[in-house]
């Protein structure tokens, strides 16, 4: 990343590619705009809207009318900034507070009446792995990186010694949540900072054995928790500007309760010097979970990093479109050596379904690259429960796909690919099918549809298709055969059982002797 002093800055051509991200964090909204060439990003516009989400949910789980309405208008500004961009060049990303709101599918449902681009749900582990991505591009190779990010409602660990983290965790603890939870009323005592700090290491009591081991190289911090702990350090101790020790946390936390009160802080006193104003409000949360995590994971000092989450998308999506680089795939062949899936018989009931799809698209609206991608993940990965238990193969399949950490995907992508998988074979239940946002449920239907006929096409795990001719009208599906194929009774049960499925989903099939005329 290049900063106006640095000669890339003017070396950067006017015409080089650009590409933007959008944060949709619990506490602000950062939208990063940049131009990239041979892999050095050129920021071009920072953008920040403070909507703070994750105050804005209310219990069980239920975003306010208040908070939604904060975060359309704040995506109406950011619509107009990005003006000019194409889908392709932009990410958006949500994290903690969408990620557990029951009612997340109003705002983003609200959201595409003004906003023009897709909007990712993330989990905890693939946010803490595109922090570290961003880190890791922005910093020398160090021998190692251990990365802290604490946010309005949770907080990110990763760790490893090159581009992509050895080790991932994400922790439902942030400092609005903290804040909010344990310093009710703006009180500041010491009971009330040893029980928000003891409650923050026992969640993170069972990570002492992979984050320790890391915990003596160089520990970085990221997002404005630690950036306003920063700076607050370097005014009050003459810190250098990134450094924050742990003994000095202490003294803060000392200075806190000599406040008695949230309210009452002075940020322009010797003790709160330092300090941003719409920070102080919520550092109560964050600095005891910095203090947590420093203690439990044998960290002793952590510098301030300007790099997260949206420099971490920002790369990936970069490397993606310039360089061919696919995370998704990568993590798709990881799991499937893992899992010793049979990787011909996946690359044939893969091939099936694309040509089962090459010939629907037009007709079923499924021309996106998504459904082609949707498909693929489903088709490679549909055995992986194979050798878990063969009767209820479909069953863990869907079952792991759903639960294992998969870098690179969104929420719904991860989703819709384990509910494939669950249901490639037996019995259909459309009701376990939920609303999607990013992509619409029937379009998944759809797939499962052509996933089906592919594996049971591929039964007999040969290389020769029995498809002579596809033809599509409407919701109906015509499927000429070989003679072979015909005349196998198995293969024709099969089929005849795969039509009494798909009719709950709103889809017919017909087997034809020979091509029409």
């Amino acid at each position: 990343m290049v900063k106006p002093s640095d000669p890339a800055f003017t070396a950067m051509p006017e015409d080089a590619p650009q590409f933007a991200t959008l944060d949709l964090g619990s506490n602000s909204f950062h939208l990063l705009t940049a131009r990239f060439d041979k892999g050095t990003m050129l920021p071009l516009l920072r953008f920040k809207e403070k909507v703070q989400l994750a105050a804005g949910l209310k219990a069980p789980g239920i975003l306010t009318e208040e908070a939604i309405e904060r975060a359309v208008l704040a995506l109406q500004g950011c619509a107009q900034r990005l003006q000019g961009f194409s889908p392709e060049q932009v990410r958006v990303v949500a994290t903690h507070t969408l990620r557990i709101a029951q009612n997340s599918d109003i705002l983003l449902n609200r959201a595409k009446a003004i906003f023009p681009f897709p909007i990712e749900i993330i989990s905890g582990h693939e946010e803490a792995r595109l922090i570290y991505h961003g880190v890791a591009q922005t910093t020398a190779m160090d021998s190692s990186r251990f990365i802290i990010d604490i946010g309005g409602g949770s907080t990110e660990l990763a760790a490893g010694d090159k581009v992509y983290p050895k080790i991932v965790a994400s922790v439902s603890m942030g400092c609005i949540s903290y804040t909010e939870h344990f310093f009710a009323g703006g009180k500041l005592t010491r009971k009330r900072f040893d029980k928000s700090i003891i409650a923050a290491r026992r969640e993170l009591e069972a990570m002492q054995a992979d984050f320790r081991p890391f915990a003596s190289g160089k520990v970085y911090g990221t997002s404005g928790t630690i950036k306003a702990l920063s700076g607050w350090c370097a005014s009050r101790f003459n810190n250098a500007a990134d450094t924050i020790e742990l003994e000095q946390l202490y003294s803060l936390v000392d200075s806190l309760i000599e406040a008695k009160s949230i309210s009452v802080i002075d940020i322009n006193s010797p003790e709160f010097i330092g300090l941003e104003t719409e920070r102080a409000a919520i550092i109560p949360g964050g600095i005891a979970i910095l203090i947590a995590v420093m203690e439990e994971l044998g960290v002793s000092e952590v510098h301030a990093h300007d790099a997260a989450l949206r420099e971490g998308v920002l790369y990936q999506l970069a490397e993606q479109v310039l360089e061919d680089k696919d995370v998704q795939q990568r993590t798709i062949d990881s799991l499937a050596l893992r899992y010793s899936v049979d990787t011909d018989q996946a690359a044939r009931v893969q091939a099936t379904a694309l040509e089962l799809l090459s010939a629907v698209k037009q007709e079923w609206q499924l021309k996106g690259k998504v459904f082609r991608r949707l498909l693929s993940w489903a088709a490679l990965l549909h055995e992986i429960g194979f050798h878990i238990n063969f009767s209820s193969r479909h069953k863990h399949a869907g079952y792991i796909l759903q639960h294992t950490d998969m870098p690179g995907f969104n929420r719904e992508e991860q989703q819709a690919t384990a509910l494939l998988a669950r249901y490639f074979r037996k019995k259909i239940d459309p009701r376990a099918f939920p609303p999607f946002t990013l992509f619409e449920t029937s379009k998944v239907l759809a797939l499962l549809v052509l996933l089906r006929l592919a594996i049971v096409f591929n039964n007999d795990r040969q290389h020769l298709s029995p498809i002579t001719n596809i033809s599509v009208n409407g919701s109906a599906l015509r499927i000429s055969l070989t003679d072979v194929a015909l005349a196998d009774k198995v293969l024709m049960e099969d089929l005849e059982f795969e039509k009494r499925q798909f009719g709950k989903l709103g889809f017919s099939l017909y087997v034809v002797e020979k091509v029409p005329n």
